[in-house]
């Protein structure tokens, strides 16, 4: 398999062969990318190129979060070009932007640097804009140089499956509880909630959402603390505002009564106590998403650290794990 931390990741607009598109595509790529790239040591690889078996996407989101930088063509205003600048955009991979000349750019993009080119034969002949290339590749590949953050307060890593996620560094960036109950109104295999008391979820807006899930046949579960479990004391933190632990045990307790009652209305809804485990995050779970806020001592909930996971990514199922091992293990039957 190519070590990608030694290429060059050319998104380019590819085209049939035989067709203009192609060959004005092969020639940027081999009189102007790949010059510009071996100046630097670096191997210019296209998406065409990449032989190794497996998904295409999950080959071409690896190439851009992996390689070592990547030059974007945006002529022609493919719409998969700029599908992939984005992601290359908001994971912070160095990155250079070029379009044919006179040809206009989009207002999103407009703001960024962007290496104008002919195709012209005497300026292929001359190696024009090989030069131009090779030192905005250079300006890349020095220590101190950052990409530019236009996430913010967020992050969009990769990991080990491709599949990426982003991290909230506080969970009121996510958004209020509508966020969650959006999110759990598209599930439509299964939802499961873990958490100490689960409060928001006793709101009309929720039962609503909950309530819906059950005619739709979506199998629910909800696995909420006791207030006998011997951790709750050790995760409560009484010098934080709206942390007091006598109001969480009667919380609890509300919360617990009011999952048992539509334990009984409800045909697929589901709940347990979680007398032994520790939930060291409170979890939303369908089959599209994960929401995982974390439940930390320092801080209440809302500047809390909440991450987003994809359905069928390695983390979603990491967390799907870790809710049915706790829930197995919190069997006994409540009634």
């Amino acid at each position: 398999m190519r070590d990608l931390s030694k290429t060059c990741f050319v998104i380019s607009p590819i085209g049939q062969p035989n067709t203009e598109i192609r060959e004005n595509a092969d020639a940027v790529l081999e009189y102007i990318i790949k010059p510009a790239c071996d100046a630097v040591g670096i191997e210019a690889v296209r998406s065409d190129a990449m032989k190794e078996p497996g998904k295409i996407t999950d080959q071409m989101i690896r190439a851009i979060l992996e390689s070592r930088f990547c030059v974007a063509d945006l002529s022609g205003h493919n719409p998969n070009v700029f599908y992939e600048v984005a992601i290359a955009q908001a994971a912070r991979r160095p990155l250079v932007l070029m379009k044919i000349a006179g040809e206009p750019i989009p207002f999103d993009v407009k703001d960024y640097r962007v290496i104008e080119y002919d195709l012209m034969p005497k300026s292929i002949k001359t190696d024009k804009y090989v030069p131009i290339v090779e030192a905005h590749l250079r300006a890349l590949l020095q220590p101190d140089y950052t990409p530019p953050d236009i996430v913010h307060d967020k992050s969009l890593l990769n990991q080990s499956g491709f599949a990426s996620y982003i991290i909230n560094e506080k969970s009121r960036q996510f958004g209020d509880a509508p966020r969650f109950l959006e999110t759990v109104r598209a599930a439509d295999e299964y939802c499961y909630l873990m958490g100490i008391s689960l409060k928001s979820w006793g709101k009309p807006d929720a039962a609503d959402i909950l309530e819906g899930l059950n005619c739709r046949g979506i199998d629910t579960r909800v696995l909420l603390m006791t207030p006998e479990n011997p951790a709750l004391e050790s995760m409560i933190n009484s010098e934080l505002p709206a942390q007091n632990l006598s109001a969480v045990r009667i919380q609890i307790q509300d919360m617990a009564a009011y999952f048992l009652e539509r334990q009984e209305l409800w045909e697929h809804f589901r709940f347990r106590r979680m007398r032994s485990g520790m939930p060291h995050f409170q979890i939303v779970l369908t089959d599209k998403t994960a929401l995982v806020l974390q439940y930390m001592f320092g801080r209440g909930t809302q500047d809390s650290p909440l991450q987003q996971f994809p359905g069928l990514s390695r983390l979603h199922t990491v967390f799907k794990q870790e809710f049915e091992a706790l829930w197995q293990l919190n069997e006994t039957p409540e009634a």
